[in-house]
């Protein structure tokens, strides 16, 4: 980010393409930060880019670890040419995705792009989503936006109730668990009472799987590794991870996993109570929160109830700190067609009554009609609530 660079000036350029290929071109001297650039046109054109500045180091060296920065030999040697950034345009499969999955595989190229991505659980959704209807309308698009579906939770609950069949039967604790989160759909829906199960599993699972990595001497909050770590290390049941250090016994995957899911079932008893009375409702427990920019409570909407987890489609932290927030979705053609919706409203103002306005429909999952008027006369009348005026000074010098 520190070399010379012209982002804007690539912006502006790309304003005026009239194609796909057109506006790659544009945009192939963006530096930084490196994005995932996809572009449509009328023509029916799609393409995806990841583009940005990707150093090439000496012997092919990954960009994570630290290299002596004294010495000509740890510097630079070039960067990726655009060529070999990863791309594509039309493809067989007839669509695009991305949500900030890792955008090469490392198994056919092994060059270094990053290290620390996201995991793949949104990606693996979208696609399954795409794939099951090669003839997605606008409206499913919208649909999808919101979808309570979750790739993570197809994963890891397979696991949990194989695992909980494979221990001892008499573990009632371990048997009622397994009952209960096999009654869930694996949807984040608001009124499922089963989400929370699963979600206390996955930290204890976390926890007791990576045991060794914590310090109780470190005050820092332990940072396990990826999911996506641990979704692969279910493949190997015996991996000496999955013994807990903290126990005289050797444990082994199943251990882990039973162990995880009865304790999870103990800690939502004790947090939200009896698992049909109400208190698991996932509308009860996670919420967005959208804050003020001061975070003061009156400007702000808290405690929301949201359709949505941590893996799905529309991701929510309960904490107001990351979350969607912008919808839309566009039908290209001859005229483009477009509807989106965020939450507040139009107005920063707390006193107008625009200010909160989209919130109930952003909240539905519903979008609203997008305008593009091309001159004032094109604006329905009706709709139009003041109108401001600006015009040049006539004072003189």
């Amino acid at each position: 980010v520190l070399d010379l660079s012209s982002e804007l000036g690539g912006f502006a350029r790309a304003a005026h393409a009239t194609s796909a290929r057109a506006w790659l071109d544009a945009m192939a001297g963006y530096v930084a930060p490196a994005q995932n650039m996809l572009v449509a046109d009328r023509a029916g054109t799609i393409a995806i880019r990841s583009t940005g500045r990707f150093p090439i180091r000496p012997d092919n060296e990954r960009g994570d670890v630290i290299h002596d920065g004294t010495v000509r030999t740890s510097d630079w040697v070039g960067a990726w040419p655009v060529s070999r950034y990863p791309f594509a345009m039309n493809p067989a499969q007839g669509y695009l995705a991305s949500d900030n999955q890792q955008p090469i595989d490392p198994a056919t190229d092994s060059s270094y792009l990053g290290a620390d991505w996201p995991p793949p659980w949104r990606a693996m959704r979208i696609n399954a989503l795409l794939r099951a209807d090669s003839a997605v309308t606008p409206d499913d698009m919208r649909r999808f936006q919101t979808d309570p579906g979750s790739a993570r939770a197809d994963r890891f609950v397979p696991a949990f109730l194989a695992a909980a069949r494979a221990r001892d039967a008499n573990d009632s604790t371990l048997r009622e668990a397994a009952m209960l989160l096999a009654q869930w759909d694996r949807r984040y829906t608001r009124d499922n009472q089963r989400a929370v199960l699963f979600e206390f599993a996955m930290d204890e699972l976390q926890r007791r799987t990576w045991d060794e990595l914590a310090t109780p001497e470190d005050p820092a909050p332990f940072q396990p590794p990826s999911e996506s770590v641990l979704a692969e290390l279910l493949a190997y049941p015996n991996s000496v991870w999955w013994d807990d250090h903290r126990t005289a016994t050797v444990e082994r995957r199943d251990d882990i996993l039973a162990s995880s899911l009865a304790a999870a079932l103990r800690r939502a008893e004790f947090e939200y109570g009896d698992p049909d009375a109400g208190g698991w409702r996932w509308d009860r427990i996670q919420h967005a929160n959208i804050y003020h920019l001061l975070r003061l409570p009156d400007f702000s909407a808290l405690g929301l109830p949201v359709q949505g987890g941590p893996s799905t489609l529309s991701p929510s932290s309960g904490s107001g700190r990351y979350g969607p927030s912008w919808r839309m979705v566009v039908e290209m053609g001859p005229e483009v067609h477009a509807w989106s919706i965020y939450p507040g409203g139009q107005s920063g103002n707390p006193m107008s009554s625009r200010y909160l306005d989209r919130l109930p429909r952003w909240l539905a999952g519903e979008l609203d009609p997008v305008r593009f008027p091309r001159r004032a006369s094109d604006l329905d009348s009706t709709r139009i609530v003041s109108t401001l005026t600006l015009a040049p000074s006539r004072s003189s010098r």
